[in-house]
């Protein structure tokens, strides 16, 4: 019978592993558009978690990877790991990161400080260097928000260039990083 328990339970325990590593509704499968291309990127104006006023006109001649995650989201979680090493590359170069969360959007009834708390909450785990802001309506309806992880890439003049649903690693963003930088000191 203590057999048939331990067994009941690791099949429970498996189960419930692949239900939880597999939950990610909102996650969006690996892909790029170039549907947006070419059009200004939205300006917008947001308050970080740390309290400070950004917005997409204070990085003008810079290009911007606007990141959209959910603190939950499993391949946000390590697509912001790939994101922090493309700070660490890239920032002397000009580039900046916003990091956008969206946990209250996917999941309505998250309260409002509950998101606070674990946006913050992952911000210290992986020392996250580059601003982050808890995703309002507006930067929801003016980037056509559909998922999860979601990358806007916006050139330095306003443009915006690439935009990449799911999970992308530092190699498939520095593609296109790399193009733009070069491009822009060209030109």
């Amino acid at each position: 019978m203590m057999k048939y328990k331990n067994v009941k339970a690791f099949i429970f325990l498996y189960l419930f592993v692949i239900l939880i590593c597999s939950n990610s509704w909102a996650a969006l499968a690996p892909a790029e558009t170039d549907e947006f291309n070419g059009q200004d990127a939205p300006n917008f104006s947001v308050q970080t978690i740390n309290g400070r006023t950004i917005s997409l006109n204070d990085y003008k001649g810079h290009p911007v990877l606007l990141n959209f995650f959910a603190s939950w989201c499993p391949p946000c979680r390590a697509e912001i790991g790939e994101l922090m090493k493309i700070d660490e590359k890239y920032t002397p170069s000009g580039l900046a990161i916003i990091g956008a969360a969206t946990d209250s959007k996917l999941i309505p009834e998250t309260k409002k400080d509950r998101e606070r708390k674990d946006v913050l909450d992952l911000l210290k785990r992986l020392k996250i260097p580059y601003p982050v802001t808890i995703a309002d309506e507006n930067l929801i309806d003016l980037y056509k928000f559909k998922g999860i992880p979601t990358t806007v890439f916006i050139t330095g003049d306003g443009k915006i260039a690439k935009v990449f649903y799911g999970y992308h690693d530092a190699k498939q963003l520095e593609d296109i990083i790399e193009t733009f930088l070069i491009a822009e000191k060209t030109g």
